[in-house]
């Protein structure tokens, strides 16, 4: 038993928040915050960072041009850098889920395919607003992630028409699905970051590719030695 409550922030999704939510409080000794525009300076109290679900990353970010597939929220985005900024800085775990992989993954200077469908004939969306896609999944090379799935290959669900193309700098891809697709990345410096494009909050508890991450992020969080950065909210973005 830890000798104090981890403080685990998370980005908020909007009314997918209570999923996260109750995904994370599985972790021990941890207190969940959703951290907003409101309260982002919270994270500095924190000992950890999830990036959520959600809408499209802002090409722009990128180097490319929205089309007709494209739905962003650029409030969100540049609230989600700023948070990824501080976490950095203070040397805290990050993990990625879903649009969480791909906003780390242009945040370290990569690329995403704008529409997987559209440009590659993969079809990775949610069959409906309660049933997600499943699909085979491969984990390539040998990675922490790997570690803690303990499995070579699985099943994993699937809701996201946008990917991961060029792989950011520091960052590294260590599972696939059967089509190709990236469907995790993690540092490949040393950070304390790992990013999957699948949804653990939302596979059962005991499958592999949910209890997996949530093991490696529990182990980056005992292992974690946050700095405190004083004098300043340098994420602080209340409007």
């Amino acid at each position: 038993m830890s000798d104090r409550i981890r403080k685990v922030g998370m980005s908020d999704c909007g009314e997918k928040d209570v999923n996260y939510e109750n995904f994370l409080r599985l972790l021990p000794d941890s207190e969940i915050i959703v951290l907003s525009k409101h309260n982002s300076d919270e994270l500095e109290n924190c000992d950890g960072l999830v990036l959520t679900g959600g809408v499209d990353v802002a090409p722009e970010l990128y180097g490319e041009w929205p089309d007709e597939t494209v739905k962003v929220d650029s409030e969100r985005d540049g609230i989600e850098y700023k948070m990824i900024d501080a976490a950095l800085k203070r040397d805290i775990p990050i993990v990625g889920i879903c649009r969480g992989l791909q906003v780390l993954n242009v945040y370290f200077g990569g690329t995403l395919i704008i529409d997987l469908e559209k440009f590659h004939g993969r079809n990775h969306r949610a069959i409906s607003d309660d049933e997600d896609r499943f699909h085979k999944v491969i984990l390539i090379s040998e990675s922490k992630l790997k570690n803690y799935i303990k499995q070579e290959d699985g099943i994993v669900n699937s809701s996201h028409h946008q990917a991961a193309d060029r792989i950011g700098s520091g960052l590294k891809v260590v599972a696939r699905a059967d089509d190709g697709t990236v469907e995790a990345i993690e540092s490949s410096d040393g950070r304390s970051i790992v990013a999957v494009q699948w949804h653990p909050e939302r596979l059962k508890a005991d499958s592999p590719f949910s209890r997996g991450v949530l093991a490696l992020f529990d182990y980056y969080l005992k292992d974690a030695v946050p700095k405190k950065v004083f004098g300043q909210k340098s994420i602080s973005i209340q409007q």
